[in-house]
């Protein structure tokens, strides 16, 4: 697939991004993806934003798997159009 690298586990694609050169990654899988980032301890921070908006069904932020991980709160920013954004370090 040209413009595309392959990985086979996220520790793989984090390797393959340093070797790019990149320091920093960011995440936006949906629920499995994320989860499996999470159970290979390789999260340091999330931001989850809170919509204006009820919705009763959806793609998960995470896959119903089991881990568990500590926040500390970084800050919390109310945006222009209405959204709550919590920002969180991962308690390691």
């Amino acid at each position: 697939m040209d413009g595309y690298i392959l990985a086979n586990s996220p520790a793989d694609a984090l390797s393959k991004a340093s070797e790019l050169g990149f320091t920093k990654v960011l995440l936006t899988g949906g629920g499995s993806l994320n989860s499996a980032f999470m159970k290979a301890g390789l999260v340091d921070e999330i931001i989850i934003n809170v919509e204006p908006y009820v919705l009763g069904s959806g793609i998960r932020v995470f896959s119903e798997e089991s881990f568990d991980n500590k926040l500390g709160l970084i800050e919390i920013k109310k945006l222009k159009s209405g959204v709550i954004q919590a920002h969180y370090k991962i308690k390691k």
